[in-house]
């Protein structure tokens, strides 16, 4: 879990970057430290809006996005959140 891997005031930079390799974005911060974000997306297409004898006609996917968001202090983990958001996307003739 992220709670036993990212540890407040204990983690570093460093270990960071061998866990989860290069940040997203890098963002300095109006006190000098830095903010790094992670995301990740899984994409899943909604199989129960195909239908196979006019084709196509509708379509959807639910996409899942995760964002690890890390503060540091220096060198060093001060604060992180981990949010999960839930979007389904809708295509086709008929929505």
């Amino acid at each position: 879990s992220l709670q036993s891997k990212i540890i407040k005031n204990k983690t570093t930079k460093t270990e960071l970057l061998t866990m989860l390799g290069e940040p997203d974005t890098r963002t300095t911060l109006d006190s000098g430290n830095e903010q790094w974000r992670y995301f990740m997306y899984n994409n899943q297409f909604n199989a129960s809006t195909f239908i196979p004898v006019v084709g196509l006609l509708t379509g959807g996917s639910q996409t899942q996005s995760k964002t690890l968001e890390i503060d540091f202090k220096g060198e060093i983990v001060s604060k992180w959140t981990f949010s999960t958001d839930n979007n389904n996307t809708k295509s086709g003739i008929l929505q």
